[in-house]
């Protein structure tokens, strides 16, 4: 083995929460002057766009919601609703109580680091302001690449940039964007991370992996049987 691969969300730090969810539509919407379940459906229902790139983050991610709802804004407004939304995901993007140490313990053991993520676009930009960044200067963003999981280029771009082999990484995941076949079949061993009942949010949400852990400091011990 000499490279782990991560999934970012649900993986590295928390499933979003329904009520965290639920107040920030309540809190856009509200600056957007706009009906809260109007502004969830329209937004949910343009996922996709957002996470590769073709709806950029920015105060002009609302322009197609407000004009479906033939509701225009100022840019500063929209620019209000877009700083709420940046805020949510900074909240969002917080890692998880173990997961510093569980990065630390494999750089520890010489291997190297890379992030896998569907993400919409400002994502990578807010996670370097976590204290998840730091770890990783080499990362495939959907949004960035103009695809998602499990298309192998998402796999395959911090692969040749690591320069290693598919076979010599292991991938950890939630289980959504079917990510766990897809390094699967590329040839890298997989890891499943088992979030009970925090697992919110399931999208393609297929959790096949070799095995199986609970807590981010599971692998470490895991790490070890395999080398």
């Amino acid at each position: 083995m000499t490279a782990v691969l991560f999934d970012l969300f649900g993986t590295l730090v928390p499933n979003l929460a329904p009520e965290v969810w639920s107040r920030s539509c309540e809190e856009i919407a509200g600056i957007l002057g706009i009906d809260p379940s109007d502004y969830g459906r329209l937004w949910s229902e343009r996922f996709e766009e957002r996470m590769t790139g073709r709806i950029p983050d920015g105060p002009g991610q609302f322009d197609d919601i407000l004009e479906q709802l033939n509701h225009s804004l100022p840019t500063e407004t929209r620019n209000e609703a877009y700083q709420a939304h940046r805020q949510m995901l900074a909240t969002a993007l917080q890692p998880k109580h173990d997961a510093i140490e569980t990065l630390e313990g494999i750089l520890e053991r010489g291997l190297k680091l890379a992030l896998v993520t569907d993400c919409s676009s400002a994502a990578p930009e807010i996670l370097d302001t976590t204290p998840l960044g730091k770890y990783f200067s080499c990362r495939a963003s959907s949004a960035h690449l103009g695809t998602r999981k499990p298309d192998p280029v998402m796999y395959q771009h911090v692969i040749n940039e690591l320069d290693v082999k598919a076979s010599d990484c292991l991938y950890v995941g939630d289980g959504n964007s079917h990510e766990l076949p897809g390094a699967k079949k590329l040839g890298m061993t997989t890891v499943w991370v088992n979030n009970g009942d925090e697992q919110y949010w399931q999208e393609r949400f297929e959790p096949a992996g070799d095995h199986t852990i609970e807590d981010l400091a599971d692998l470490i011990p895991l790490i070890d049987r395999l080398e």
